[in-house]
């Protein structure tokens, strides 16, 4: 069904974050407020990765006590303090390093949760490998805002022991 690629990245890569809290299908907003920030307050090329961190398992945790952050790799220059990021609900964070078994989802983000069963329920009991205690990830790497829901390209990256 999916092409299992693993990854491993060596060093932890710093990120902006906003934090969310409550459904994952609401994380959208935190990636807006990002989008935001960037137009209004930074310079620069903007070659920016843009990623999200899911902290808790849904199937364990209320929705509305879901953690995760919309994350974007940080832009050259951004004219803002640490107190006024901060005042705004953006932290400075990092995504870790490690090994992560990767697949890419193509579609409407509404069919992510596909992909994560997938990973999750059959090819990580099939593969030998042991679940990492990081939290899952996953990176847009192509924007919603310019790329029909059909054609949206999402890697998603299960942290592997």
């Amino acid at each position: 069904m999916y092409q299992v690629e693993i990854i491993h990245y060596q060093q932890p890569l710093p990120v902006l974050m906003k934090p969310h809290l409550g459904p994952y299908s609401g994380i959208a907003a935190a990636f807006a407020a990002l989008r935001t920030l960037l137009q209004q307050h930074a310079a620069g090329p903007q070659t920016l990765r843009a990623f999200g961190q899911y902290l808790d398992d849904p199937a364990t945790v209320a929705p509305q006590t879901l953690r995760a952050a919309a994350c974007l790799t940080p832009p050259p220059v951004l004219r803002l303090s640490e107190e006024e990021l901060g005042a705004m609900g953006f932290v400075h964070g990092e995504l870790a390093a490690g090994r992560y078994a990767s697949i890419v989802h193509q579609g409407p983000y509404q069919g992510l949760a596909e992909g994560w069963n997938w990973l999750l329920q059959e090819w990580l009991p099939a593969s030998g490998e042991q679940f990492g205690l990081r939290p899952l990830l996953d990176e847009a790497l192509n924007a919603p805002f310019n790329t029909p829901p059909a054609l949206l390209r999402t890697r998603l990256l299960l942290p592997l022991a």
